[in-house]
């Protein structure tokens, strides 16, 4: 059976350009990310850049991203980028006080044999059923770095929106699965 430990939490009270969480212990199986998060932009969903071990700027992140914003489901491959973007969050032109919410996936984050993978499933609701107004987001990514443990990650607003007073962050640890 698998054992759920609760690393981290993090609840801004005031904004904040991104949450950072280091020194991860290898001691788990696999990691689990959860959340809940709204930005400051005016704009109704945003990406969030998700880096692994402050690896960013270089072309080792990959993912490919099924989503519906629309009555038509899309699929795009974002390639050779410096960071993820598979958290979608809920911007400020979203109903208040409406949040996004994501479930990340890291498993075997702390194999120093292989590249990492991450599995995310976002949602940005609306109170509207107009196009572009919500979002379904469904990604798997893949960081071809040299291989190492991930012992670090930062979740950070795009460039130009913090995250929102309320927004929540938790990192759990994952064993026995």
């Amino acid at each position: 059976m698998a054992a759920w430990t609760h690393i981290a939490h993090d609840a801004l009270s005031l904004p904040a350009a991104s949450v950072t969480w280091s020194s991860i212990s290898a001691s788990y199986d696999h990691l689990c990310i959860k959340v809940s998060c709204r930005g400051d932009v005016g704009d109704y969903a945003g990406n969030t850049l998700l880096t692994f071990n402050a690896s960013s700027g270089g072309t080792d992140y990959t993912e490919t991203v099924l989503k519906a914003t629309t009555a038509t489901v899309v699929t795009e491959t974002v390639a050779a980028r410096g960071n993820f973007v598979s958290v979608m969050i809920a911007e400020g032109d979203i109903v208040s006080p409406t949040f996004g919410l994501a479930e990340l996936w890291i498993p075997h984050y702390s194999n120093t044999a292989n590249f990492k993978q991450i599995f995310c499933q976002a949602v940005v609701p609306n109170d509207s059923i107009s196009d572009d107004l919500w979002q379904v987001r469904f990604s798997a990514g893949l960081w071809a770095a040299t291989p190492a443990a991930i012992d670090e990650i930062t979740i950070a607003g795009n460039s130009s929106s913090d995250f929102q007073a309320n927004s929540t962050f938790d990192l759990y640890g994952i064993t026995g699965a």
